[in-house]
């Protein structure tokens, strides 16, 4: 009886400890976790990429609740992602004169009017926006960039150029990559127009910026070339395949013509020969070597480089077709009728009908275009 008694009193003891411990962390008086509103849900959908629910959540949010500016934002940013930008340029116009925003808040709804108007292809609107946006907070380095969007929307490089150097000094980065392909998309621009001196000024101060920069090299080198400096331009076109190989085909037909009119074409072998060494398996490299092979009668060596072509690319017409040259060449015209049965069936198709509204192309005939809709002409 007296261990009953204290086996009884003892599990008395613990239950009032456990309770007392219970009590004393809220019991019946804790709060449960608040249900989660749909702008927290519309936060969450957002981080994890799920932008038709973060569309929704959003959606949901500003109708209970009109006053959440940040909701708004959101939901014009994901209207325009998903390409409906007038609804998008709307929502945040609105936003413009409603008061009661913060600072922060201000400058979203800006930033996201820049981006809706160059998304609309209103480039100097957009420009004017986020030059005032700018003025809000002259340190504000987002804004700069957001400007910088709206310039190069504009195809302004010039002022592209100026603003992205702001963005270097604020950052403390020197960007000269970036600064580099400003000044070469100005160059082109001017050599477009017919103004080449001004333009080659713009490409060698974009090989300042960035000494092996891809379009500079290029173009400064047709420049070269084109004044009969083909020794200066040939230079310039073997740094760029040496320096950007996956390049390297830009500067192939270029080369050759140059080297051909310099007397010099027998080292092309070895210059392509070295392309293929920094870029292995560059079928375009591989054409252009047998096409040397051809010229120097090496029919052996452009078969077998045309064959090595053919391993990576089946169906490279240029490939096949300089492989007819060689048969026909060697006498083999058996091979060479057998190659172009080939190279028929791969290109070969039936007759294609093209809609003179839209451009589209089908290898039926339609009464009416699938894709626009409008009337076939033979109709």
């Amino acid at each position: 009886m007296p261990g009953i008694l204290t086996f009884v009193l003892g599990g008395a003891a613990l239950a009032l400890v456990a309770w007392a411990a219970w009590s004393l962390s809220g019991g019946f008086t804790a709060r449960r976790a608040a249900p989660e509103t749909p702008y927290q849900r519309g936060l969450s959908a957002l981080l994890a990429g799920d932008r038709a629910e973060a569309l929704s959540a959003f959606a949901e949010t500003v109708k209970t609740d009109s006053d959440n500016i940040d909701a708004y934002i959101h939901l014009g940013n994901l209207l325009r992602e998903q390409g409906e930008v007038e609804r998008a340029l709307h929502l945040h116009r609105e936003l413009t004169v409603r008061s009661g925003q913060s600072a922060v808040q201000q400058k979203s709804v800006r930033e996201s009017l820049v981006l809706d108007l160059i998304a609309l292809g209103r480039p100097d609107q957009a420009v004017q926006e986020a030059i005032h946006l700018r003025d809000l907070d002259r340190r504000n380095g987002s804004s700069l960039k957001v400007l910088l969007k709206a310039h190069e929307a504009a195809h302004d490089w010039e002022r592209a150029f100026e603003v992205r150097s702001e963005i270097a000094k604020q950052s403390g980065e020197r960007g000269g990559e970036a600064l580099a392909r400003y000044r070469a998309a100005i160059g082109e621009r001017l050599l477009r127009e017919g103004k080449i001196d001004e333009a080659k000024r713009q490409f060698k101060d974009a090989l300042r910026w960035e000494k092996n920069h891809p379009a500079a090299l290029l173009r400064l080198g047709d420049i070269y070339y084109e004044r009969d400096r083909g020794e200066r331009a040939i230079v310039l076109w073997k740094g760029l395949a040496a320096t950007h190989p996956a390049l390297s085909h830009i500067v192939l037909e270029r080369l050759e013509t140059a080297y051909f009119e310099k007397g010099r074409f027998g080292e092309m072998g070895r210059l392509y020969e070295e392309m293929l060494s920094r870029n292995p398996g560059d079928v375009r490299i591989l054409v252009a070597l047998a096409r040397v092979h051809i010229k120097k009668g090496d029919l052996t060596e452009a078969s077998r480089t045309l064959n090595e072509a053919l391993e990576i690319e089946p169906n490279l017409l240029s490939a096949r077709l300089l492989l007819v040259t060689v048969f026909r060449r060697r006498g083999e015209l058996s091979r060479a009728l057998d190659e172009m049965e080939t190279l028929l069936r791969g290109i070969q198709g039936g007759e294609r009908f093209t809609c003179s509204a839209c451009g589209a192309a089908s290898e039926e005939y339609w009464t009416r275009c699938p894709s626009c809709q409008a009337w076939s002409t033979l109709a």
